[in-house]
């Protein structure tokens, strides 16, 4: 049964399905040693390269979708950056990149759904499938999220009604739900920042420079229905379990991907057993 090979490529975590659309345009993928198209399908038995390397039989293993939560450092790059890193023991980990912290996988790879800079952190979600990303990615624009930033306010009785809601932020308007006292003493506060928009850290970050109040640091804490478990250790990850990928998969409105059915095998026909019975003599 033939498929949409730019889906295909997807769900086995090899990219994107944007990112492998965008391949196929720049010719790096290839269908039958030809230059593959967005609407090419696949069929078994072709063969298909990205970047002259052969990813035909990773086409051939089913593994079943995973998602999960990453406790990303601040600092910590996403991939890894080939620097040199001199210092030792914690400064070593921490130029370690995301990607090189993960689980490694068969067949696929890890893809992450709310983007973050090496200088980000808090929440990360990644998984292996990358219709999955795709879909999440789009909806990000009404995807809920939190933050919590520690801000240096003028006084310890600092009033947090007096911080605006609403700031201007790369000529967009954004909208914050709330904001809500988060822990700190003094003059060294944090803040939970409610948002029904992802990827609007750096907004949270000119919210409080709009009253001239100094942040030092800005913690995604929550994306969509996921919360950073408080047990989570920073450069940790946890993995979702089979339920709440299904949850997960139903939100977007996409079917879980399931193992194709085993073809049936069709055993010879025996012959019978030869009559070893005597049979009378004639006359």
């Amino acid at each position: 049964m033939s498929e949409r090979l730019h889906k295909l490529l997807a769900q086995h975590g090899l990219g994107s399905r944007r990112e492998i659309e965008k391949w196929m345009l720049e010719g790096r993928v290839r269908l039958n040693n030809e230059p593959a198209q967005p609407g090419d399908r696949y069929n078994p038995g072709d063969r298909v390269s990205i970047d002259g390397k052969d990813v035909t039989s990773r086409l051939k293993v089913f593994a079943a979708p995973k998602v999960i939560l990453y406790h990303k450092p601040q600092g910590q790059p996403i991939t890894p950056t080939g620097s040199d890193v001199s210092n030792a023991g914690a400064e070593k980990a921490l130029m370690k990149s995301v990607m090189e912290s993960l689980p490694s996988l068969r067949g696929s790879r890890w893809l992450v759904v709310n983007t973050m800079q090496a200088g980000d952190s808090g929440l990360l979600l990644l998984t292996s499938d990358g219709k999955l990303a795709d879909a999440l990615r789009r909806r990000a624009e009404t995807t809920p999220s939190a933050y919590v930033a520690r801000v240096l306010v003028p006084t310890p009785d600092y009033d947090v009604e007096s911080i605006p809601r609403v700031v201007q932020y790369d000529n967009e308007t954004i909208e914050f739900e709330s904001i809500e006292p988060a822990g700190g003493e003094g003059t060294n506060r944090w803040f939970r920042v409610e948002s029904h928009r992802a990827h609007r850290r750096a907004a949270v970050r000119a919210l409080f420079d709009s009253r001239g109040l100094k942040v030092s640091r800005v913690i995604q804490v929550k994306f969509g229905d996921f919360e950073l478990p408080r047990d989570l250790p920073r450069g940790k990850h946890r993995e979702l379990s089979e339920r709440e990928v299904a949850d997960l998969y139903a939100s977007v409105e996409l079917a879980l991907p399931t193992p194709p059915p085993k073809p049936e095998v069709q055993r010879p026909r025996r012959r019978p057993a030869p009559d070893r019975r005597k049979k009378p003599k004639r006359r």
